[in-house]
């Protein structure tokens, strides 16, 4: 009977672990589904993407949506003048935060080098972009805030 009753609790326990696991997997973003296509939004198909990460962070009234994908130099350029960014130069380290955990591939600290572009103009409110895009590897991380 004890036997009975202690396999169970184990299954149960078990159980109860594979599902919190699962939620804390799908709240990092793993794996992550999606993100060419959200990506595509603001790059035609003209610039290659691979790689493509798309997350959505929501606060009370405030939206980030965090990108990281692989392009090339055009493409940046194509971004820079379709989202009205200008360049702050080269940067070692990512000024930006985020108010919540960010998902797994969110790893900006691991570029050595990278040149950061934000919005013109800023406002406490509206849409505001920041992006970094590393030359040497190709990558980008991107920020659209929505506030």
């Amino acid at each position: 009977m004890k036997r009975r009753l202690l396999l169970k609790l184990s299954l149960f326990l078990i159980l109860v672990a594979l599902l919190v696991g699962f939620a804390y997997l799908r709240y990092i973003d793993w794996p992550s589904f999606g993100g060419a296509k959200e990506v595509r939004v603001y790059l035609p198909e003209e610039y290659p993407v691979k790689d493509a990460h798309h997350y959505t962070l929501r606060s009370f009234m405030d939206t980030w949506e965090l990108y990281r994908f692989a392009t090339t130099p055009d493409a940046i350029n194509f971004l820079v003048e379709n989202l009205n960014l200008e360049s702050h130069g080269l940067v070692y380290e990512f000024p930006l935060i985020v108010s919540k955990p960010p998902p797994y591939w969110w790893n900006p600290e691991l570029l050595r080098e990278a040149e950061y572009f934000s919005s013109r103009e800023r406002a406490p409110d509206g849409r505001l972009y920041d992006l970094l895009y590393s030359m040497e590897r190709g990558i980008v991380y991107l920020i659209r805030f929505d506030g």
